[in-house]
């Protein structure tokens, strides 16, 4: 009598299970002294480390174990129980009925189910079984987060945030680690106050020999360097004030069974939920200037007065900013600024525009002048105007009181209307007023939010704009004479926004060339056409129109009277006197960072 042939499927849902083998260990070891119980030939033994819940048809080693089925090369599979086959109830289905219609049986070492009606009954049971303890496991594993995020608790699912640590085992509260908040310190220190870029401050911290959280947390990480990324996460973490935010990410499984990272609809914020490190008034200007930094420190060019427009240009095509590039004219390197949307040839700007950067710095920085002029008008709409921002500041003080008072009247109110019987007319009495107040408290609230202004940035504006009127008090007659720095500091004050067109196009003169000669040299195509003989060599170097040398001269380059009649018709010039009358292509507006100047302006 033939032994039949079996392959043994053993299944665990994570990687590490895998390094530990207990779990296949254990399968395995089971499903083997089955076999040999029964005198069953082993073809082969399948270990696979993916969950079951994902597709069946994506889990490579059951994959195999199937195709020998269908090969006829085996004649059951040897599982421990039926969920290593999947914990779907409908996929564990389509299994069974898979591997029956070839004649293929399922043996299951610890449920001993036969394969008649009554057996397959009961394997369809423990097949929803397997789908409902899933579904039991994932609510159990959510019910831990979701307990301590309704107490305002932090996950305690890993490592606590660099800078802290846990203050018990419990892990609900974290303490300062000392040594760790004088790293952040120092961050946001040389970022604010030395004007470090973020990569400069991850250089510098690593050439102090100081270790990257991840590797002093203990992470198998090779690197010790710091990653400007890294230092971009501490500037920007709300944590750093006492603001903590939990359930940011959740992680997913995808339909091909990898696990990825999502943005969490839970996100939780809970304020004073850790310890502050930096102060508010430090990290409000570092994310003041973590707003202006991608443009103002990105790509620095070794001579920036070359470009002194730059993150003020924008081309208006597309309405995409426009950067500083050089190019390369007879051995001189010419400033050009250039529209940067080109990377994605589907979606670039299609006009690409370009403008010679010192005619726009020098047209734009006249016209900068002739504002100044206006400076008594200026310098009594600005101050008007910090007056007024310093009195909306007081009056929210002010209003932050009110609220404070509302509360405590609230909260009184709801004291002394539990000392009488709910449905009584004290009670009903009391709850109205607490009613009005409470209406009164939600519209405080909204226009306090809408009305809020940080002391510190408010600070930071009034030196931005009393350094302006220094810049025109000191300059007055003399504004031409402004270093780079005090340009720069105009520009950014008064809001300046240059939007430069594309360069005016023309057709040739002769858009056929009617003559019984075929072939051209590029100096006489040049003279007929009437056409730059520099430009046409240019776009056949481009590949615009194809060229060739002939016996005749080998000096000279040819091209054929068709191929130049098909080149001109699609040809559009732009000829220099266009491309260097920048007046009608520029437009200049203003929006000043204090309110009320732009009328004066124009």
């Amino acid at each position: 009598m033939t032994r039949k042939r079996a392959v043994i499927y053993c299944r665990v849902s994570t990687d590490r299970q895998e390094i530990d083998g207990e779990s296949l260990e254990y399968q395995e070891d089971k499903c083997r002294r089955y076999a040999e119980l029964h005198d069953i030939e082993v073809v082969i033994v399948l270990h696979e480390a993916k969950s079951g819940y994902i597709h069946y048809t994506l889990r490579n080693k059951l994959t195999f174990a199937r195709q020998l089925i269908r090969d006829h090369m085996a004649d059951m599979i040897i599982v421990w129980d039926l969920r290593r086959f999947s914990r779907n109830f409908v996929h564990s289905a389509m299994i069974f009925e898979e591997i029956e219609s070839n004649g293929g049986e399922i043996v299951s070492v610890s449920e001993n189910i036969d394969n008649s009606l009554t057996g397959k009954l009961v394997r369809s049971i423990l097949a929803w079984s397997a789908e409902s303890e899933r579904e039991k496991i994932v609510e159990y594993s959510n019910r831990h987060w979701q307990t301590r995020r309704a107490q305002n608790l932090p996950l305690a699912t890993g490592r606590a945030p660099y800078g802290w640590q846990w203050a018990n085992k419990e892990k609900t509260r974290y303490h300062i680690n000392k040594e760790e908040r004088l790293v952040r310190l120092s961050i946001f220190t040389m970022f604010v106050e030395e004007d470090m870029s973020i990569r400069a401050i991850a250089h510098k911290l690593t050439e102090d020999g100081i270790l990257p959280p991840s590797k002093s947390r203990g992470n198998k990480v090779k690197s010790t360097a710091w990653q400007p990324s890294t230092v971009h996460k501490i500037l920007v973490g709300t944590d750093n004030i006492g603001v903590l935010t939990i359930c940011k990410t959740k992680l997913v499984t995808t339909p091909t069974g990898k696990l990825v990272r999502q943005p969490n609809a839970n996100i939780t914020t809970i304020p004073n939920g850790i310890p502050a490190i930096v102060p508010n008034e430090l990290y409000e200007l570092a994310q003041y200037k973590l707003k202006h930094n991608r443009v103002d420190k990105s790509r620095l060019h070794l001579k920036p007065e070359d470009f002194l427009l730059k993150s003020h240009i924008v081309c208006k095509t597309c309405g995409y900013r426009m950067g500083g590039r050089y190019r390369i004219y007879d051995g001189v390197a010419v400033g050009y600024y250039q529209c940067c949307k080109d990377n994605n040839k589907y979606d670039a700007c299609p006009d690409l525009t370009g403008i010679k950067a010192d005619k726009v710095n020098t047209l734009v920085w006249d016209d900068c002048c002739r504002v100044f002029e206006a400076i008594e008008l200026i310098r009594d709409t600005i101050r008007a105007n910090i007056e007024r921002d310093v009195q909306s500041f007081l009056e929210h003080t002010t209003g932050s009181q009110q609220l404070i008072q509302l509360r405590q009247e609230i909260a009184y109110a709801e004291a002394e209307r539990s000392k009488h019987p709910e449905g009584s007319y004290y009670y009903k009495l009391i709850s109205q007023d607490i009613q009005g107040k409470q209406e009164q408290l939600r519209k405080y609230e909204e226009e306090s939010a809408h009305a809020a202004t940080s002391g510190q940035l408010l600070d930071l504006y009034q030196q931005q704009v009393l350094s302006f009127l220094d810049f025109l008090s000191v300059m007055k007659g003399k504004y031409h004479e402004a270093s780079f720095k005090e340009q720069r500091l105009a520009l950014d004050v008064l809001g300046v926004t240059v939007t430069v067109s594309p360069a005016g196009q023309v057709s040739p003169s002769v858009q056929r060339v009617e003559t019984d000669q075929e072939w051209f040299s590029l100096v006489e195509a040049a003279a007929i056409t009437g056409i730059n003989p520099k430009a046409l060599s240019y776009r056949a170097g481009k590949g615009e129109f194809a060229t060739t040398k002939r016996d005749e001269s080998r000096r000279c380059t040819y091209v054929h009277r068709d191929e130049l009649n098909r080149f001109l018709a699609d040809l559009t010039l732009k000829p220099r006197r266009l491309r260097d009358d920048i007046q009608p292509r520029v437009e200049i507006s203003y929006s000043p960072i204090f309110a009320g100047v732009q009328s004066s302006l124009i």
